[in-house]
């Protein structure tokens, strides 16, 4: 069984974040740089910056690099003046996101752990410290299993059981998060000096690339606003379930527009049923991070030993 959802070979060097995937012949899919059209013929759908047909998505990054994904089998990509860390970076992002859809493959924007062999994912708003809480979890000794992507392919989703692949084999944390934590930087994100994001090591891996998705935890961080107490885990289930976790789909709007909006929304639906969804609410002050990393570790290590 293989560990990946498919395989990659690229002219370009995309760091450790996706080694797992390369190859250097027989890929399922090729990267390369080349020309990238202007615009598409037939388009179905398109936004500010990308447009789609039946086979191709095309994205030109506003003063930066531009990217045609065709049939889920090439990303071709023009730098236009950026540099290959740049390039990499929005490579693993949005265009990888695109050749998931192009595939039939569901990315969900999630960081996750893995323990006795099981896959626990965070998933949430942009800044609601997912990539942190895993980063923490690690240091606590549950393995890190990936950050900013989560795989799920819905024609592997049986019964009470949904295979999921990580998305890339290292986080990317502000430097309040590096220190928080005390994970180590191993180079900024972007070429920016001003921009203060980095790659990061976990203190504690799973080597593995895919395993089974048991429970899926929304971030919500609202009971410290509420004047509740911060630290609260619910479990939620069908249509409650479906509106939290709809915005954690990885680039929804090109989900939508690639895969169609209920293609797209059925494999959701298929993967609630089949793991465990709830909200953790818990406070996001400095002080307490300790104590609702804590909280959240235990109920990992618990899962499966009471009802859950």
């Amino acid at each position: 069984m293989m560990d990946t959802p498919f395989t990659v070979s690229a002219d370009l060097d995309l760091g450790t974040r996706v080694g797992s995937y390369l190859r250097s012949d027989n890929a399922d899919v090729t990267i390369s740089e080349g020309e990238v059209p202007q615009t598409l013929e037939d388009v179905t759908d398109r936004g500010v910056s990308f447009e789609v047909n039946a086979t191709d998505f095309l994205l030109h990054l506003p003063a930066g690099a531009s990217f045609h994904v065709s049939g889920g089998k090439h990303i071709s990509y023009a730098r236009n003046g950026a540099s290959d860390r740049d390039v990499a970076l929005f490579l693993l992002g949005s265009a990888w996101g695109a050749l998931c859809y192009q595939r039939g493959l569901l990315p969900l924007h999630a960081s996750a752990v893995m323990h006795e062999g099981k896959v626990h994912a965070f998933t949430g708003q942009s800044g609601a410290g997912k990539s942190t809480l895993a980063a923490g979890l690690s240091v606590a000794g549950l393995d890190f299993f990936t950050d900013d992507v989560l795989i799920i392919d819905p024609a592997d989703i049986r019964g009470s059981t949904a295979r999921c692949f990580a998305g890339q084999k290292d986080m990317k944390l502000w430097e309040d998060a590096l220190q928080l934590t005390g994970v180590e930087s191993s180079g900024r994100v972007r070429d920016q000096p001003d921009f203060n994001k980095h790659f990061a090591l976990p203190a504690t891996t799973e080597e593995k690339g895919s395993g089974d998705l048991v429970s899926l935890t929304i971030l919500k961080n609202e009971n410290v606003r509420r004047d509740r107490d911060p630290i609260e885990i619910e479990k939620v289930r069908g249509a409650q379930a479906l509106k939290h976790l709809r915005e954690s789909i990885y680039r929804m709007r090109f989900g939508s527009a690639i895969m169609g909006r209920q293609k797209l929304f059925t494999a959701l639906g298929q993967l609630i049923a089949a793991v465990h969804v709830q909200t953790f609410d818990r406070s996001m002050l400095k002080p307490q991070f300790e104590n609702s990393s804590a909280a959240m570790r235990d109920w990992i290590k618990g899962y499966g030993k009471t009802d859950g």
